[in-house]
């Protein structure tokens, strides 16, 4: 017969059986109970001799929630509740939110513990990133030849150490000519975004001299763009990606991404509001990163 835990009256009705003489097997009957249930019961809490109903069902309470507690630890604490709580409408990860836990305040909780707690809750799965975005079916592909006479490639890029090697890349808009041009500082992974009118060469030039005046400027990694042909006139190294080879500034295509969630590919760019980019900028900045330690870049970036 299946049933659930024994019950506090079955314990003391045990507990009186046991003091009267009955064996297991004739308690077993009486209760309509398992032999095995019987005899684990009795043997888990001190035997025939020892044997206490109120100690027995008091450790029985203890061990479902020791399991409970271990099963979902963000169930059971309320501040850990409240803070995943907090942050999931932020858009941060569970990794993330289980690493600033500990850095913050010391309290060890595991990804997997966050996600069994966000499944559990109607209405949370929403806020993570693949519930909120469309992955791509597959890589792109072509033939197309591009001039390349000149340039670096990026097997050519030194290895990066220390602040100042960027990488760049546009999210266009299919409306208009307005794009946002997205640069990444590779170590730091700090985030500059700046809305133009048109790609143009000087205009695409004089944006990037504009977002890295006053950073650490050492190399600048791009793809094969046009708008990036008057690459010679920056005052900065630059490297270029190989055609079709995208994956090869996976840093700021990853970047790209992130800024997708918030600006979906049918948005007209033109309409978007300055502060609405700062917000995505400060978001990007102020989000801690599982690489950097559940530190945020902007915390990287400026020493804080």
């Amino acid at each position: 017969m299946q049933r659930k835990h024994l019950t506090k009256e079955e314990r003391f009705c045990i507990e009186k059986l046991i003091k009267q003489g009955l064996g297991y097997r004739q308690i077993s009957q009486t209760l309509d109970r398992g032999l095995g249930t019987i005899c684990d019961e009795v043997n888990r809490n001190g035997g025939r001799e020892t044997y206490k109903a109120k100690k027995a069902h008091h450790r029985a309470y203890l061990r479902q929630y020791r399991k409970k507690r271990n099963c979902n630890k963000v169930a059971m604490h309320p501040f850990v509740r409240k803070y995943v709580e907090a942050k999931l409408p932020r858009y941060w990860s569970p990794e993330r939110i289980s690493g600033r836990l500990k850095l913050e305040h010391n309290l060890v909780c595991s990804p997997k513990s966050i996600r069994k707690y966000i499944k559990s809750r109607g209405g949370l799965e929403r806020f993570l990133f693949w519930n909120r975005t469309r992955k791509k079916p597959g890589r792109k592909r072509g033939t197309t030849q591009y001039l390349v006479d000149q340039r670096k490639f990026i097997e050519q890029r030194p290895v990066p150490s220390g602040l100042g090697h960027w990488e760049g890349d546009f999210i266009v808009s299919r409306h208009n000519t307005s794009v946002l041009l997205v640069l990444n500082d590779k170590v730091s992974r700090f985030t500059k975004i700046k809305k133009l009118s048109q790609r143009k060469n000087t205009l695409v030039n004089q944006s990037i001299n504009t977002l890295l005046r006053d950073s650490a400027k050492k190399t600048l990694t791009l793809d094969n763009d046009i708008a990036f042909q008057a690459w010679k006139q920056m005052n900065i190294p630059v490297y270029f990606t190989h055609p079709y080879c995208s994956w090869e500034k996976g840093l700021v295509e990853n970047t790209n991404r992130w800024i997708r969630s918030f600006l979906p590919k049918k948005t007209d760019l033109r309409s978007v509001p300055e502060e609405m980019i700062q917000s995505i900028e400060h978001w990007l900045n102020h989000t801690p990163r599982q690489c950097l330690g559940f530190r945020t870049p902007h915390e990287v970036h400026w020493g804080d």
